[in-house]
């Protein structure tokens, strides 16, 4: 049996694999029921701002809020890992959402993407879902210059990530050539070259 009351959910998601996997239903759902209410509390809180975050946005790609209602053993071992996924992700809390944000604008400014914080949340959202559609914008000639238009295009306040996404899905190829070579190493194009 193992015990529950007492323990933080920095024990339960240390919990080691053998006692794991020992067990039993009852059990389970209480190892999970503790994370199920921790996760859900963040989910809450998020929900109530009016924020997401990618890793927000992970549990609602993989079934939504949490939960051990009518869920059999193994069902319950899916929950844990979806569970404990989500709250070991930096991007769960508000709080280091917020400075996973500030962390990426500095790191943009750095490669020559301004963007404001006000801006930040249209940019996140019109890259993330130009990537599901076109997956070559993460490729790294193509990211940073991605970025940039997509930047350009959110200082328009009245244009939304879904207008944004069509814009660039055409001109993916015109962004490319433009940028063609800026983020390749010299060295490995020329060795492909025939002389």
């Amino acid at each position: 049996m193992y015990e529950v009351a007492g323990k933080s959910i920095s024990d339960i998601l240390s919990i080691d694999y053998n006692t794991f996997n020992i067990l039993g239903l009852s059990d389970m759902r209480k190892v999970v029921g503790r994370l199920v209410s921790a996760g859900n509390k963040r989910i809450r809180r998020f929900e109530n701002a009016n924020e997401s975050s990618p890793a927000l946005n992970q549990v609602y790609r993989s079934g939504g809020a949490f939960s051990t209602k009518g869920k059999n053993l193994n069902q319950l071992r899916s929950e844990f890992a979806r569970a404990k996924n989500f709250l070991e992700a930096k991007t769960s809390t508000r709080k280091g959402w917020r400075a996973f944000k500030k962390e990426t604008i500095e790191g943009l400014k750095k490669k020559g993407v301004n963007i404001t914080e006000k801006q930040f949340d249209k940019v996140w959202q019109s890259y993330e879902k130009l990537k599901e559609i076109s997956p070559e914008v993460s490729n790294r000639g193509l990211k940073y210059a991605v970025l940039k238009d997509i930047s350009d295009m959110t200082i328009d306040d009245d244009i939304n990530a879904d207008d944004i996404v069509s814009r660039l899905q055409s001109d993916i190829n015109d962004i490319y050539e433009r940028n063609e070579g800026l983020n390749y190493d010299a060295g490995v194009s020329g060795f492909f070259e025939i002389e």
